[in-house]
């Protein structure tokens, strides 16, 4: 009797298969050189998981390349190999018979964040951000802004000894925003190109009633799928150097610069909602990026909706990335330079306020801003009419109180934003 031989399942047959392992040299790049997530604060790669390129995960998503980074999380383009063969019938122009031809559907990739075991500041964070990530996509599928926030399609939970890293899958996006400002001359976005996106992402805003902003979380959409098979194809054949830690852990170089984009204004999505709150009720404590801090949070002041919106940064001589270290008694100093001194109501909510003012309101120390920071000065790209009705939709945003920065909504009937104005 012949041996039992087991059948594939007919699903399983007309699934996409994994790509076999490249068989190209990786370059190296030398042991003591840190790279990547090994840069950023607090880095232990004990807390990551060790991914590499061709691994499947969850027994369908394999990975391709590695598309970027943060102090908690990788993040990676990966092929879905859950889609499926078209079996498309075709009858022969010289017989009467039918005849079958498979076909490929085309290959379909997904950004695969892989979150690293929590922090001790960070406890529950990452299944925080899974419950925000499922309310946002569920809220209000109508609203103007809902397709201006990334959506999860999936998520799971990988397991590395007795770690576990929850893992969410998206719709890969292109770049986030400080990159697409670099495909413009000057890395200046053009004063009408700027309007398109500032009204995506005010969409957005009023659908989210969000916190805070910054260009890392702004992403543009991939405006062609053959971009994201062009990637993985690429790193395939000619894969980026990677580097070997003595702990065995892999570290690859991030492939996201997927060249200049084939349509003048993208469309925008929101990301990165690792650190969001409700803001439909008081908080306290620490939240955004330093030098994106509102004056409430630098005091602790507590927080809600209200918060700083900036494309840009306003405040460069205070980012660590140009002055090393991060003050927030010179952000204080700069904020004031701008809006004048702060009103004494919101200095006497703040828990940390004896920090930056003594007693009697004086501030602790002394407003270091150039005398030509102001907005007038501090926007130089766009000019005239153009310029002012911008400082007026700017200024509308930038205020001591909280209740006094218009909301997303009332910045949407802004008329800069629907303003032609001929090119100097």
């Amino acid at each position: 009797m012949a041996a039992f031989q087991p059948r594939m399942s007919p699903v399983r047959a007309l699934k996409h298969r994994p790509w076999p392992l490249s068989r190209v040299v990786i370059p190296k790049l030398p042991v003591n050189e840190a790279i990547e997530e090994e840069c950023t604060p607090y880095y232990d790669p004990a807390r990551f998981y060790p991914a590499r390129l061709g691994d499947v995960l969850n027994h369908r998503y394999q990975l391709a390349t590695k598309l970027g980074y943060g102090s908690n999380s990788t993040i990676w383009l990966a092929r879905d190999i859950n889609q499926f063969f078209l079996h498309v019938l075709h009858i022969s122009s010289t017989s009467a018979n039918a005849w079958y031809r498979w076909r490929w559907l085309r290959e379909k990739y997904v950004a695969l964040k892989i979150n690293s075991t929590a922090h001790h500041s960070r406890k529950n964070a990452t299944q925080a951000e899974l419950d925000i990530l499922k309310h946002l996509s569920e809220a209000n599928p109508l609203h103007k802004g809902w397709g201006f926030v990334r959506r999860p399609l999936d998520s799971f939970t990988l397991k590395d000894g007795l770690a576990r890293h929850l893992s969410f899958v998206f719709e890969p996006l292109r770049e986030p925003l400080w990159i697409y400002r670099q495909r413009f001359i000057g890395y200046v976005i053009p004063s009408d190109v700027l309007k398109i996106l500032l009204q995506m992402m005010l969409h957005g805003l009023d659908y989210l009633h969000s916190e805070y902003l910054k260009p890392e979380n702004i992403m543009i959409k991939v405006e062609d799928p053959s971009i994201l098979e062009n990637s993985a194809r690429d790193e395939y054949e000619h894969p980026l150097p990677q580097r070997s830690s003595s702990d065995g852990c892999t570290i690859c170089l991030s492939r996201n610069d997927f060249g200049i984009s084939e349509k003048i204004t993208g469309i925008i999505q929101i990301t990165d909602f690792d650190l969001s709150v409700r803001g439909d009720r008081p908080n306290s404590g620490c939240i955004q990026a330093e030098i994106y801090r509102a004056p409430e949070v630098i005091l602790d002041a507590g927080y809600s909706y209200g918060m700083f919106l900036k494309a840009r940064k306003l405040f460069e001589e205070v980012d660590p990335l140009q002055v090393q270290e991060y003050d927030e008694l010179n952000h204080l100093g700069h904020i004031s330079a701008l809006l004048g001194p702060p009103p004494k109501e919101l200095l006497d909510k703040g828990t940390r306020t004896d920090r930056f003012y003594r007693s009697d309101r004086p501030f602790r120390g002394r407003i270091i801003a150039p005398s030509d920071f102001n907005f007038q000065d501090s926007i130089c790209n766009i000019h005239n009419e153009d310029k002012r009705m911008f400082i007026e939709f700017v200024q509308r945003m930038i205020k001591w109180h909280p209740e006094e920065r218009s909301t997303a909504k009332e910045l949407l009937q802004d008329p800069w934003l629907y303003a032609d104005f001929d090119e100097d």
